[in-house]
């Protein structure tokens, strides 16, 4: 539970000029359109539901469920947040990551990017200060990314969020972007 809130709080704390991200826990079900990944494609994604229109990939992990949710913690119908809002990205994996006593040593990175193509986000590891201790092994396996447009250019309401979620340990990865936009 320690390793939890401190995986919260560290989260919660990156903010930047225009838009911050964290990591978080949800789970909510939906009437979205929803993409099940059939045998053909990468055995990482078979059988995975994938919503919001997010286009990822995984190798070295089983890959269950993605999709986005919205502040309040309800999946998004539409891929829209207010100016102010998070909008969280919920990774779930079946398995993957190595683990040690334990713990998975893994990293995150996000890019948020306008549609006039500024780079607003650029978050190398958002795990860093977890490098020596780790995370717990159960908890790495439900991974949130979220992100916040504090403030956006004159005509500007579309925003592309690219990510990647490696394990530091192995070769696990899940990696991929989606797109949202401004809603008044």
């Amino acid at each position: 539970m320690r390793s939890t809130k401190i995986f919260y709080l560290i989260m919660f704390s990156f903010l930047l000029t225009s838009c911050d991200f964290s990591c978080s826990v949800g789970d909510k079900k939906s009437k979205l359109k929803t993409k099940t990944v059939s045998s053909e494609d990468n055995n990482a994604l078979n059988g995975a539901i994938i919503k919001n229109d997010i286009d990822l990939d995984a190798t070295g992990v089983k890959l269950k469920e993605a999709y986005l949710m919205d502040a309040s913690r309800n999946l998004l119908e539409k891929n829209e947040a207010r100016l102010g809002e998070k909008i969280y990205l919920v990774i779930k994996l079946d398995t993957g990551w190595v683990k040690e006593n334990g713990k998975s040593f893994i990293g995150a990175s996000e890019r948020v990017v306008t549609s006039a193509g500024r780079v607003v986000v650029s978050a190398d590891d958002i795990f860093k200060d977890y490098e020596l201790e780790g995370l717990d092994a159960v908890d790495s396996k439900l991974i949130s990314l979220s992100a916040v447009i504090t403030e956006a250019d004159p005509g500007v309401d579309q925003f592309s969020v690219q990510f990647r979620v490696w394990d530091k340990k192995g070769n696990g990865e899940v990696k991929g972007k989606y797109t949202f936009s401004l809603k008044d």
